[in-house]
């Protein structure tokens, strides 16, 4: 997964203000007048709606890009439960011991 930071080539440390700059240039190095041929105005849109929550809140884009993290490296587990019913195969991320919270649809899904 990208993030935010490796799209505008910088590292997570950097301050707010290296990040700041990073985007910009980032801006300039891929906006349609500088960069006609080769411009990704979809790329420039989300990376755009990032940098409004960076730049407010950039403690909870780094929390969230922690547990999109810790998710892709718990990757999934396959089981099969039986069931007074018969065997049903279940695929979903693996719980490991962390806190989720469910809706009534995902509660009664199963």
């Amino acid at each position: 997964m990208k993030s935010f930071y490796d799209i505008i080539e910088i590292e997570e440390s950097a301050t707010f203000d290296d990040v700041k700059k990073a985007y910009f240039r980032f801006l300039r190095r891929e906006h349609p007048d500088k960069n006609p041929e080769k411009h990704d105005t979809e790329l420039l849109k989300a990376v755009g709606q990032i940098w409004e929550q960076v730049k407010d809140n950039r403690p909870i884009y780094d929390s969230w890009l922690r547990e999109q993290r810790l998710r892709e490296a718990q990757g999934t587990i396959g089981e099969t439960i039986e069931l007074d019913y018969g065997e049903r195969e279940i695929d979903e991320i693996c719980r490991c011991g962390a806190e989720f919270n469910l809706t009534p649809e995902e509660v009664t899904s199963f």
